[in-house]
């Protein structure tokens, strides 16, 4: 990513977070989307430090990275239905009552997060042997 990319991606940053600002303002009956945007322009920024940060050269990505990452992906998705299917069961036999938002954000975290751990194992195993 070259300078330009790294100075207007920070302004955008910085224009969710002003827009937020304003939003939170001038709009009080909008408050929930003043503090969307502020966060939004937040993470941004945030996301932009780190990359500018700890990326000093680029991602070399040849057959073998390519495959383990399609590979852990693909079993995070599967692990991720497979929850998904014993939620439902669990739910249908009235074990458990979960709130809606918060499981569909517990099943998007355990979805990223599943995912990079199957990468980092398959990488650390070396390879995947298909």
């Amino acid at each position: 990513m070259t300078e330009r990319n790294y100075t207007l991606k920070n302004w955008m940053g910085v224009g969710f977070i002003v827009a937020g600002a304003l939003v939170l303002l001038f709009v009080p009956a909008y408050s929930m989307l003043g503090s969307i945007l502020l966060n939004v322009g937040a993470v941004v920024i945030f996301i932009i430090f780190v990359q500018r940060r700890w990326r000093k050269e680029p991602d070399i990505q040849d057959e073998r990275t390519k495959k383990i990452g399609a590979v852990g992906l693909s079993w995070s998705w599967l692990l991720t239905l497979m929850l998904m299917c014993v939620l439902y069961l669990l739910t249908i036999g009235q074990v458990i009552d979960p709130d809606p938002a918060l499981l569909l954000a517990g099943l998007m975290l355990f979805l990223g997060v599943s995912g990079r751990l199957f990468q980092v194992y398959f990488f650390r195993k070396g390879d995947i042997g298909y």
